[in-house]
């Protein structure tokens, strides 16, 4: 059963309007933070939707990840599980990414696709 509102979750996910052109664009797909992150995919960034706010487990705000294939080279929230056949390069800084305690903080890695 749980299985199934999830289904239906993520399939109302993927026609919701919240999801920018850019992002449909780069293929960005948005899924409640309480499910697994499919392997090959990593989180680039945390938002809040309705859709996720089903279940009372979550909170209001940054109920959702946002995740998307990566390219060759990646800028991911840190933390995010990333395939096996990339590095973690580099740190950053995404708006889209939960904020650290210190605002200056990085809160992103950077990953490149081994060759």
């Amino acid at each position: 059963m749980r299985s199934f509102v999830l289904l239906i979750l993520l399939s109302a996910l993927l026609i919701s309007p919240g999801l920018s052109r850019a992002q449909a664009d780069e293929g960005v797909v948005l899924v409640c933070t309480v499910s697994n992150i499919p392997y090959g995919y990593v989180i680039v960034g945390k938002t809040s939707t309705e859709q996720c706010r089903v279940n009372v487990d979550l909170p209001e705000r940054d109920n959702t990840f946002m995740i998307k294939r990566p390219g060759p080279k990646e800028t991911i929230c840190e933390q995010s599980p990333y395939p096996g056949d990339y590095a973690v390069v580099g740190r950053a800084r995404l708006s889209t990414c939960p904020k650290p305690s210190n605002e200056t903080d990085n809160n992103a890695w950077i990953i490149t696709k081994l060759k």
